[in-house]
């Protein structure tokens, strides 16, 4: 509820009273940052806690939060953390807010699932459409259907080690020249494949001196499908596209230890077919199955080479068709320098979330190297609002239905990148797993080896690390300005002047309109994802008193 006051003083505090469940009224706590128990979220349950300051979220210009007062220009950010183990109550008290949006987030920092409280929903506030909103092109569900076996099989392509050290007799490595015609199995798991035949067309030589042999199934290079001016214009964006990859995060393929895995200096194929012969773009997109760096010695249906399959008929079967097929290479590329880099060298793959997060950062990092405008990380941003998902888990992969996780792990992927840049995405690939995180199992284990090592990454470039990140990137769901709002928030403008890299800013204001937000509080969250809503008032001071689950932030963001 609101209530008027006579004058509005900026000296005055936002007050969190908190007590433990079962508490007799004592008084204790501390006052602690990111990294401690909580802005005074007492010890744990029972014994209550202190009256504490709730802390500001942000400094410097655009910060307009300054004790619990909103100083009337720039974004007020403020935050709370409850760091017991039981729920808490958090009194909110902020003044000179009279007419001005207000965006609560909920923020589960991931110690097991979250039950909200009941919580009012003003619906009316929720899926507000703003008028003349700037057009921002179109952008379309790209879900990349890659058969479950192939996910899988690159998730953990070592789990049988022993078979690596097996000795056989290593082929020379393959060479090919433009006209020349070859047969590729085309998987969908180890065993179920079919032949496809398809010629060289073209051939590039990319950063480093390796050479990228394009291939075409036999059919689809003719007048209405794929032609000589569109492969043109790939391959010429493709030497960028790719060159800028391998800058960043090395080869993806090379010298190595394993006598079964293909030869060092294997060229890189594209090999472009028609996965499913529907006549319609999208679908299946593309894949890298790392089954096909191993010999056949050790899996008979290998087809021996370092190769990335990709989709013929979203590139003629779409107006923007050659876009969306140049950012999925980028991707399916960024898979393979993986399996190289992370499974192959150090015997330390990303858990599927952290694979398939770094492979769509990827696609942002090569966007303006595509396009101008064009960006596909956009329309996963615009997907993730649109859901709504933002109660989600980003590393639960494939949890919760259809593209959703491309969605969620695109959106905080793009955020991370325009918050710490590419030196960060350089440091996620470069950092070890910490041998001493156990998990229930091995996909749990490896789960939390992955987000310990995105959060030692970020701390790289924030202290806060993974915890920070993740209540700032909640916080932007207030649909935050580009170029107004403080450091650390939102999805700014970025250039680096050292790597020549920008990524284009995402203005809150113009996605505003594809925002749905919850109608009803009745709903987990699951770990590290959140649950906004909003307030508006017409009075100068806002009040309302919630119920905090353990482990979980409030962001109170006023604009």
């Amino acid at each position: 509820m609101a209530k008027t006051v006579c004058k509005i003083f900026f000296t005055l505090s936002v007050i969190f009273l908190f007590a433990g469940c079962g508490g007799s009224g004592g008084i204790g706590g501390s006052s602690k940052g990111d990294n401690g128990g909580g802005n005074g979220g007492g010890s744990g349950s029972g014994g209550g806690g202190t009256s504490s300051l709730l802390v500001p979220d942000c400094n410097g210009s655009f910060c307009a939060a300054v004790g619990n007062a909103y100083t009337g220009s720039g974004i007020g950010v403020w935050y709370y953390k409850n760091g017991n183990t039981n729920s808490a109550t958090l009194n909110v008290n902020l003044s000179n807010v009279a007419n001005r949006d207000i965006t609560i987030v909920f923020t589960n920092e991931g110690a097991g699932s979250a039950v909200l409280p009941n919580i009012p929903i003003n619906t009316t506030l929720t899926n507000r459409i703003e008028p003349n909103m700037q057009n921002i092109g179109e952008y379309v569900d790209t879900f990349n259907h890659i058969p479950p076996a192939i996910r899988e099989f690159n998730a953990n392509p070592f789990l049988q080690k022993i078979e690596l050290n097996r000795a056989v007799q290593a082929p020379n490595a393959k060479t090919w020249q433009v006209n020349d015609e070859g047969v590729w199995k085309i998987h969908d798991n180890i065993s179920v494949y079919e032949n496809r035949t398809a010629k060289v067309i073209k051939q590039i030589t990319i950063s480093g001196g390796r050479v990228v042999n394009i291939w075409v199934e036999n059919g689809e290079y003719v007048s209405g499908k794929i032609t000589e001016p569109m492969l043109n214009d790939i391959t010429q964006k493709l030497n960028d596209v790719l060159s800028r990859a391998v800058g960043l995060i090395g080869e993806p393929w090379g010298v190595h230890q394993y006598s079964n895995l293909i030869p060092a200096n294997e060229p890189l194929n594209i090999v472009f077919v028609n996965f499913d012969r529907n006549n319609q773009a999208f679908g299946l997109m593309g894949y890298f199955y790392g089954l096909n760096n191993y010999l056949k010695a050790r899996y008979p249906t290998s087809n021996e080479a370092l190769a990335v399959f990709i989709d013929t008929e979203t590139l003629y079967k779409h107006s923007n068709g050659t876009l969306y097929i140049i950012s999925t290479i980028a991707h399916e590329f960024t898979h393979a320098i993986h399996f190289y880099q992370r499974d192959v060298l150090m015997d330390d793959g990303f858990d599927t979330f952290l694979n398939e997060m770094s492979a769509i950062m990827m696609e942002d990092i090569a966007a303006e190297k595509i396009d101008s405008v064009f960006n596909d990380v956009k329309g996963r941003y615009i997907d993730w609002h649109k859901g709504p998902l933002y109660r989600y888990n980003f590393s639960e992969w494939g949890d919760y239905g259809g593209d959703s996780s491309y969605d969620i792990a695109g959106s905080f992927g793009a955020f991370l990148l325009r918050q710490y840049g590419t030196d960060f995405y350089r440091t996620l690939f470069q950092t070890s797993s910490n041998s001493s995180i156990t998990g229930s199992d091995q996909d749990e284990k490896a789960r939390k080896q992955s987000l310990d090592i995105l959060d030692r990454a970020i701390k790289q470039y924030d202290s806060g690390g993974l915890s920070r990140a993740l209540r700032h990137w909640g916080a932007s769901i207030a649909m935050l300005p580009y170029d107004a709002s403080p450091k650390g928030f939102g999805y700014p403008r970025r250039y680096e002047s050292g790597s020549g890299i920008s990524f284009a800013e995402f203005n809150g204001a113009d996605y505003k309109q594809y925002r749905k937000l919850p109608t009803s509080s009745s709903q987990t969250i699951y770990p590290y994802g959140h649950f906004p809503f909003l307030r508006k008032t017409t009075e100068n001071t806002f009040t309302e008193s919630f119920s905090v689950p353990p482990k979980t932030t409030v962001s109170v963001v006023v604009q």
